[in-house]
């Protein structure tokens, strides 16, 4: 009985890590996107050689921040996996079909001025976070 509750202990243990580890390397690739896309204009003016460092410096930090996704989900019981897998499968489709009709709305002169591409990643956080509390709630 007391090595099922190491065990369990364990596993609590390594997927708070998991969970940390996500949390830092998400906080890393915001930050190093914001470096990107103002480092231009406030700290460097516009030199190419910055900004292409700043741009490969975002790619590795989001590579790091995949990867750490990747091991959080590796250290999640069933239950938690379906209900982040439901919640991709949700943010993706939502995120797809309002990207695409967005990308259309200048276009089709809905709008006079273009949209902007970053709202779909509002769209997309929104509908992840929705669909995540929807399949806590309906799994717990």
């Amino acid at each position: 009985m007391n090595a099922i509750n190491n065990d369990s202990q364990n596993k609590k243990g390594r997927g708070k890590t998991a969970t940390i580890h996500l949390a830092v390397w998400t906080f890393t690739w915001v930050f190093s996107l914001a470096l990107f896309a103002f480092g231009p204009k406030l700290l460097w003016d516009y030199d190419p050689t910055f900004t292409v460092i700043a741009l490969c410096i975002n790619f590795g930090f989001g590579f790091k921040m995949i990867m750490a996704n990747k091991h959080h989900l590796s250290r999640m019981d069933e239950m938690q996996r379906k209900i982040q897998l439901e919640a991709m499968a949700m943010s993706l489709g939502i995120s797809m079909v309002f990207g695409a009709a967005y990308g259309l709305i200048e276009a089709t002169r809905l709008l006079s001025h273009s949209p902007n591409p970053s709202n779909i990643l509002f769209v997309m956080g929104i509908s992840y976070g929705v669909s995540v509390a929807i399949g806590s709630r309906r799994y717990m």
